[in-house]
């Protein structure tokens, strides 16, 4: 059954204002070593083309994926963090593409990827049954792909709303967190940041094809008293035994699917380079692509390559 309903795609913009997404991970080195031992164990084994690391900011997990697959991108709303990072991560990663695109409208045309990511970003997708339709449409028959989200019903917030009495709490709709607290380090700027439970993540992705191979934890000891308490590797040391005893649990602020796709449509076109891949966002329709430039004559849209970076973002 069709569904009709319109949305307004509001997205989190970071180029609003002047934010480097890497200083917020300077004083965080226990969760960014948990996810990425976390997802060097997930990726151990899978190989692919094309792959997608939607939300991928400034390369920070790069390293996971980039030696399973030939063509990785990074696709990120902030073309200000992909132009500012580029050579960083072109020497460091040199096969990989940066494009700055709206999650909801990517730039790609169908049954392209053979896999893709996203961590730390779906808190900022409002409709997420939009972007999972979207994701779909990209990817390739059989291909995998990694979800992070934040958990709405991990441990402290469970025992927070027992404690309070509030049982409406643990119904699977999505949590909206205070509007000041959603933008990871800004400063007085509103956004969108939503906790997910578990059951809606995985009943959206199925609606959709997805199957979760695996259900994991991570950030098992994220606790201001515990980072006191330990250094970094003992927390680390901790982090791979509550993973492999609780990861069938909610208790984790984080959680992370392990998914393979099934589609009927099993086009087997290979693609050699970016531009062959690209579409209009918008109407999805071929591109007329010189040098820097690409333009849809049916929606009058031309699009830019700036300082290295392809800017296909539309609302």
């Amino acid at each position: 059954m069709s569904n009709t309903k319109q949305f307004t795609y509001n997205v989190s913009d970071y180029d609003q204002f002047s934010y480097d997404y890497s200083q917020y991970w300077k004083k965080r080195r226990y969760e960014d070593l948990a996810e990425k031992t976390l997802l060097d164990n997930i990726f151990d084994g899978k190989r692919g083309d094309w792959f997608l690391d939607v939300g991928g900011s400034y390369g920070r997990l790069t390293n996971s994926y980039y030696s399973k697959y030939q063509h990785p991108i990074i696709l990120d709303y902030s073309a200000k963090t992909l132009r500012n990072n580029w050579e960083i991560i072109k020497n460091k990663y040199p096969n990989t593409e940066l494009i700055a695109a709206n999650a909801y409208k990517m730039p790609f045309k169908e049954n392209v990827f053979d896999g893709a990511l996203m961590v730390r970003v779906l808190h900022h997708i409002e409709h997420p049954e939009s972007y999972y339709k979207e994701l779909r449409r990209i990817l390739t028959n059989d291909a995998e792909y990694v979800q992070e989200f934040a958990n709405k019903v991990h441990i402290k917030a469970t025992v927070r709303a027992l404690l309070k009495g509030n049982f409406k709490f643990f119904s699977q709709e999505p949590y909206a967190q205070p509007a000041l607290t959603m933008a990871e380090g800004s400063d007085n700027v509103e956004g969108i940041f939503y906790n997910f439970h578990p059951k809606h993540v995985k009943k959206l992705l199925m609606e959709q094809g997805f199957t979760v191979k695996k259900k994991r934890g991570c950030s098992f000891l994220r606790s201001p008293l515990l980072k006191k308490l330990f250094n970094d590797d003992t927390l680390l040391f901790l982090e791979k035994i509550a993973r492999s005893i609780f990861s069938w649990t909610n208790i984790p602020p984080s959680v992370v699917f392990d998914t393979i796709l099934k589609k009927e449509d099993k086009q087997e076109e290979k693609y050699a380079k970016i531009e062959d891949i690209l579409c209009c966002p918008q109407c999805k329709g071929n591109l007329e692509i010189e040098q820097d430039s690409a333009s849809c004559k049916k929606c009058n849209i031309t699009f830019e390559k700036k300082d290295n970076v392809w800017d296909f973002r539309v609302q």
